[in-house]
């Protein structure tokens, strides 16, 4: 069974195993505690069978929420978990008073790219050299309205496809 809940201390040990796995410039343990304990962000963990499948996390400025980080476990992607963990932090970050999300992703990451597409992000803009471990580009994707009747029904439509996680 697939659970999806807000990130807590007692998860980093694991967070941070699977960050330095996830990513080529992965973030400290200091820097999840500082965020989580913020009250304009949201990170969740995703739990399969009670061991950590995934995790994600937004930050709110203004009305604009920016997906801070998102990752799956590698034996377990393909499979819908990290549009699952997507769905959920979009209606976290509605429910805070995001009308956008907004994410920078490596150009190489095309995985990561369709996924964004799938959820109406679009390619905005590119950051030049963003990634300082190659220097690689990032691009820029942004969503609609969030809360416009049309991106629901886009959400609804990623909830049957995807199903719903319990928290």
């Amino acid at each position: 069974m697939l659970t999806i809940r807000r990130m807590r201390e007692e998860d980093l040990d694991e967070v941070m195993e699977m960050e330095g796995v996830a990513f080529s410039s992965p973030w400290t343990r200091g820097m999840y505690l500082h965020e989580i304990e913020k009250r304009d962000s949201c990170y969740l963990v995703a739990r399969r069978d009670g061991t950590l499948a995934g995790y994600g996390g937004t930050l709110l400025i203004l009305d604009e929420a920016h997906v801070m980080t998102l990752a799956v476990r590698e034996d377990l992607r393909r499979r819908g978990l990290g549009a699952r963990l997507l769905l959920e932090l979009l209606d976290y970050s509605r429910d805070m008073g995001a009308r956008f999300l907004t994410l920078e992703v490596r150009g190489s990451n095309r995985e990561a790219i369709e996924l964004y597409k799938r959820f109406g992000f679009q390619i905005m803009g590119e950051r030049r050299n963003y990634y300082v471990d190659n220097m690689e580009n990032a691009l820029i994707m942004w969503t609609e309205d969030v809360t416009a009747p049309e991106y629901r029904l886009l959400l609804d439509e990623m909830r049957g496809r995807y199903g719903h996680a319990c928290s």
